[in-house]
């Protein structure tokens, strides 16, 4: 059920407006051309993040291009990065609780790895074409290294190399936040641990060095062969986000307490077992590697999205790892009456919450019917709030034999131990992935109707082709990243995105405003064409502008 859960929404839909789609931009550039240095989407260089994930999806594209749409094929570069997290928290798991009885060991190994998939932002997370999956790998695998030089300080071989080799991930994924954590995490350690101020802890640390160097290649030919984008990508997007002097007009900006807000569910369960972890532990057990390696991570890395300029809640990802060691402990000695309580409440809720998508799907799938004439119409009513009733998703035969699966694998599920820590962990894990499961095998076409922009872009395109101009260049007026990435992708074409209105040169503007916005500022300019996704308009619309000719 957990393989198919990671399936489910990886593959069968278009790149969603967002990260997803300025992403896909960067993945096509590499694949369609074959330069590799630059991350570029829709013809403009997109220095945001580093390349490892862009580069690994473009290698899946032609793997998997002939076989699935491209996106398809980019999205499951997300697959190996996720095994390759998961083998090595297993393994940080088993290296931190070594001193637990066999039987026991074993437990927390499973229940670390249920709350790191389990918890509620690595469900949607886990499924994005965006470079956090190789993120939050690489932060795992450099914890696994220190954990093997807190435990087995006679491996520093090997704890240099996987320190390295996972530093220089994260640093190849999304720029210097681990690199920095961890640097405070070592130095943490040096102090709190007596026992690393030793050779063997300065040999792994040149490994490490070495181990990175590999990693390193990207930045130096960037700043030698393009010395105005390094900047770009060092400066602005990495030291500029964190200090403030580039969110202005790179966006993200952090608010106080934003990660307050947003840390408690976004972790959710292993959030509270944490903090339950945190606040039990005693005094003479804080120095455990168990315990410390996994609280320094968490409290460096917090530390430093307090301290940010830039905060968005994805950032908390690398800390997932982290926050499922500490906790795992703690649900072995919750005592057997929450457990029951708690996996009461979980069967309730996910049940419920199963037999909604069941019901929502029995209400929505005939098109062409009014509200009231609908099976459960104050569900259709309600699911009318985000997706259109009237489309017509064609057969669903396979869609609804694995949906009918999944809701047996979760009755069959009612047969774990609720007074069991690790079937609690299990409980928890199985009625997350039922619930996505079901969604994104009996809603998805509606979702993927509502959330791409390809009928929006198709309905754009055929507009054009109308037009005297359709053969000449089109500018994007404030249109953001995501759009020109897509017209580029589905019809072939590209637009020069500009932020001033005197930089456009060409007959037809595409711009997005608001839908009460008057076209004053486009005097001697017709509006040709309006479009919107479906339901998720913000308020705004797409415009498009011709130039009146004399």
């Amino acid at each position: 059920m957990v393989a198919v859960f990671l399936l489910a929404g990886t593959i069968g839909h278009d790149p969603w407006t967002g990260d997803e789609t300025y992403g896909f931009g960067i993945i096509y550039h590499y694949y369609t051309t074959g330069t590799w240095l630059v991350p570029t989407n829709a013809g403009l260089p997109f220095m945001e993040k580093s390349p490892l994930y862009y580069w690994t999806a473009a290698i899946f594209c032609h793997l998997f291009g002939d076989t699935l749409p491209l996106h398809d094929a980019a999205r499951l570069a997300i697959i190996p990065y996720l095994l390759l997290c998961l083998v090595f928290l297993w393994k940080t798991s088993q290296r931190l609780f070594a001193a637990h009885p066999d039987e026991e060991r074993r437990v927390l190994d499973w229940i670390t790895l249920s709350l790191f998939l389990g918890s509620i932002g690595m469900v949607r997370y886990v499924h994005e074409m965006t470079t956090d999956v190789a993120f939050y790998t690489g932060t795992t695998i450099a914890v696994y290294g220190i954990a093997l030089l807190l435990c087995a300080p006679e491996r520093w071989r090997g704890a240099g190399l996987w320190m390295g080799v996972g530093t220089g991930m994260a640093l190849m994924s999304k720029g210097f936040f681990v690199p920095a954590m961890l640097s405070m995490v070592g130095l943490a350690l040096l102090v709190l641990v007596p026992s690393l101020r030793s050779r063997n802890t300065a040999a792994a640390i040149g490994v490490a060095a070495l181990a990175m160097l590999p990693f390193l290649l990207w930045p130096v030919l960037l700043y030698l062969r393009d010395y105005p984008q390094f900047v770009e990508w060092f400066w602005n997007n990495n030291v500029g986000r964190f200090l403030g002097f580039s969110v202005k007009w790179l966006g993200a900006a952090n608010r106080p307490f934003y990660f307050v807000e947003n840390t408690p569910w976004f972790v959710f369960p292993a959030f509270p077992l944490a903090v339950v972890g945190v606040l039990t532990t005693s005094w003479r057990d804080w120095r455990a590697p168990a315990f410390l390696l996994p609280l320094l991570v968490i409290v460096m890395g917090m530390t430093l999205l307090f301290l940010s300029a830039s905060g968005r809640v994805h950032y908390l990802l690398p800390l997932f790892s982290s926050f499922a060691l500490l906790a795992a402990p703690v649900l072995l000695r919750l005592p057997a009456w929450f457990l029951v309580g708690w996996n009461g409440f979980a069967r309730l809720l996910f049940s419920a919450m199963v037999i909604g998508v069941w019901a929502i799907w029995w209400s929505i799938h005939i098109p062409g019917i009014s509200l009231q004439e609908r099976p459960f119409p104050f569900l259709a009513e309600f699911a009318n709030r985000w997706i259109s009733l009237d489309f017509t998703p064609g057969t669903q035969t396979i869609a609804c034999m694995m949906a009918v699966a999944i809701t047996l694998f979760w009755l069959a599920s009612f047969r774990l131990n609720a007074r069991d820590a690790r079937h609690t962990a299990y409980i928890w894990l199985v009625g997350m992935a039922a619930v996505w499961t079901t969604i994104f095998t009996l809603l998805l076409p509606w979702i993927d109707n509502t959330k791409s922009q390809r009928g929006m872009l198709a309905s754009l395109i055929r507009t054009v082709d109308t037009l005297p101009e359709k053969d000449e260049c089109m500018d994007g007026y404030w249109i953001g990243e995501s759009l020109p990435s897509m017209i580029q992708y589905w019809h072939g074409g590209r637009i020069v995105l500009l932020k001033e209105f005197e930089e456009i040169s060409c007959p037809m503007v595409l711009a997005l405003q608001r839908k009460n916005e008057p076209e004053s500022e486009f005097l001697g300019w017709k509006v040709m064409w309006r479009g919107r996704r479906l339901r998720n308009d913000g308020g705004k619309e797409y415009r498009l502008y011709v130039r009146q000719r004399d």
